[in-house]
């Protein structure tokens, strides 16, 4: 092909299809906890660390095993529903109004909790009554994911800016897949690029690059630049899904029926797969003329017509902290609790893959690369927590509850399993995390009401503020989003005068705005698109237990 670019600008992408590296997204996605739990839990939004005696509650607070008399097993089957609303500006540096609006909606079934506790009582009429042994898996997080954006471009591209991306890069470099291997320095996005012909070099250059989309023009000075030929529409779209749980291996003790106090060996399980793609389209492709050497001494005209770049990435991971917890019952219907967890190391090994195919108006011309399927291994210690809780019980008829939990995300840490050297962490991620992230707050608030001994109606709420952070422009300090998460759970519950309980919930969360750069800022003075995106969850819950 013939043709360049301009200077590359400053990286802008907080999200973007061609990532590989850990980030702070992957550090905040393996450490936030989105609590499920047993039906009760979730319908009461899993205010327990002061109440515990739910199954759902020991991961809250360990103490709570030791709060019944009796022992118990629960299983708890769920459906998920991801809805979300996502808006594309295509040049916001042109205008702050979005686009289009698409919406896209996924489900998918889970387990969230499933377990046993065993009491023994050990016949003491005071100091240690009662032992609970208790194995539970509770979900932690659902990575349930499902949306799709697109809007018209006339100024950038992803062809433009991984062209200008690759400046000075030899294409020697690039062919075969020794050019994913060979030289650590090239990202495996422009060895795809290069391969599937989303950008080639131009004039007698081996270094310099020009997108598919795009055109050589002279500038009027007697020299040449780069543009976008014409309009393109472009969609960017992802789906994923996964589950992070705690495995716990819990043991509570009553004395005197006046305090509880627990602990947890937890075992964290995580999955996540994540597919994304990003495409553009010429709106009228007989305006983007490319000119390939036909290997003869000439050249041979055709009209792009498409593209599409491809990357899926998937991480599974294993991990292990302690919790310890305490529940105190100082006079009568009322309750304390609170309980404090370690950080978590976590063994975690990613794999990812990148795609591309080029499509022009003459098929002969189009080109598609599939990229090694990489592997990585590391450690990644996720923070410690703390909450606190406190709850009036009004008789057999209600109660009502209410935790604080804190959480300090500027911890996390990248370490490597091979080595102690962490230099490469601890230059990028690492203190990304420490500027970018800090102490998030989490309230939650839960009501029971029993009109009959059987029956129970329940009501919840949740209130997360971010973790994420952000340099002011004007006073250079870290400052804290307005960007919050808010639940809203309710539900029913009966037990029967044998062994067996039956409880329902439904459980509504909306997240804040989610702000997604598909690709670099390349040209001085144009932004990449900027994607807006809200996701709201839906999830219908049922719990089946038996005490004996």
């Amino acid at each position: 092909m013939k043709m360049k670019k301009i200077i590359p600008l400053t990286l802008l992408a907080a999200v973007s299809v061609n990532a590989a590296a850990q980030d702070v997204q992957d550090a905040l996605r393996f450490s936030e906890n989105n609590y499920y739990g047993t039906a009760r839990s979730i319908s009461m939004g899993n205010a327990f660390t002061a109440l515990g005696g739910d199954l759902g509650s020991i991961n809250l607070n360990p103490a709570g095993s030791a709060v019944n008399s009796f022992s118990q097993v629960t299983f708890t089957p769920n459906v998920s529903i991801v809805s979300t609303t996502s808006d594309y500006n295509a040049m916001p540096s042109q205008s702050t109004a979005y686009g289009s609006t698409l919406n896209n909606s996924s489900a998918r079934f889970t387990l969230p909790n499933v377990g046993f506790t065993l009491n023994f009582d050990t016949n003491a009429r005071r100091g240690l009554k009662r032992v609970t042994f208790g194995f539970i898996a509770n979900a932690t997080a659902n990575y349930l994911d499902d949306m799709a954006a697109g809007g018209r471009n006339t100024a950038t591209s992803y062809a433009g800016s991984l062209a200008s991306m690759m400046t000075g890069v030899n294409t020697s470099l690039l062919n075969g897949e020794n050019g994913y291997y060979g030289n650590a320095n090239v990202p495996w996005n422009q060895v795809t690029g290069w391969q599937s012909g989303m950008v080639s070099t131009y004039g007698s250059a081996n270094d310099q690059y020009i997108g598919a989309t795009e055109k050589l023009i002279d500038d009027g000075k007697g020299g040449q630049t780069i543009q976008l030929a014409d309009a393109i529409d472009q969609l960017y779209g992802r789906r994923s899904h996964g589950n992070k749980y705690d495995l716990l291996l819990n043991v509570g003790l009553n004395i005197s029926d006046r305090v509880y106090i627990g602990g947890n060996l937890g075992i964290v399980s995580m999955d996540y797969t994540r597919n994304e793609y990003f495409k553009e389209i010429a709106v009228d492709p007989d305006k983007f003329g490319v000119e390939f050497d036909n290997g003869s001494g000439g050249v041979s005209k055709t009209y792009f017509n498409s593209l599409r770049y491809r990357y899926s990435y998937d991480m599974q991971g294993g991990g292990v902290y302690a919790k310890f917890g305490i529940i105190a019952v100082p006079i009568d219907g009322l309750r304390i609790g609170a309980a404090i967890q370690t950080p978590t190391a976590n063994w975690i090994t990613e794999h990812w893959q990148h795609a591309g195919e080029t499509w022009y108006q003459s098929n002969v011309f189009d080109a598609n690369a599939t990229s090694p399927k990489g592997e990585y291994k590391y450690k990644f210690v996720s923070p410690f927590r703390a909450n606190f809780g406190v709850a009036y019980t009004f008789g057999g008829w209600g109660l009502v509850s209410a935790d604080y939990e804190i959480c300090d995300y500027s911890t996390m840490k990248f370490k490597e399993t091979d080595t102690n050297d962490n230099t490469v962490f601890d230059n990028g991620v690492n203190r990304d995390i420490k500027n970018f992230t800090g102490a998030a707050h989490a309230l939650r608030l839960g009501a029971e009401v029993k009109p009959v001994p059987q029956f129970a109606i329940r009501a919840g709420y949740n209130f997360t503020s971010s973790p994420e952070r952000y340099i002011d422009n004007l006073t250079g300090k870290k400052m804290t989003p307005k960007a919050y998460k808010h639940s809203l759970a309710a539900g029913v519950g009966y037990s029967s005068k044998g062994s067996f309980f039956c409880d329902l919930a439904f459980r509504w969360t909306k997240n804040p705005y989610e702000y997604v750069y598909p690709y670099d800022s390349y040209i001085e003075g144009e932004l990449s698109p900027e994607i807006r995106n809200r996701a709201r969850f839906y999830d219908v819950v049922a719990t089946f237990g038996w005490r004996f």
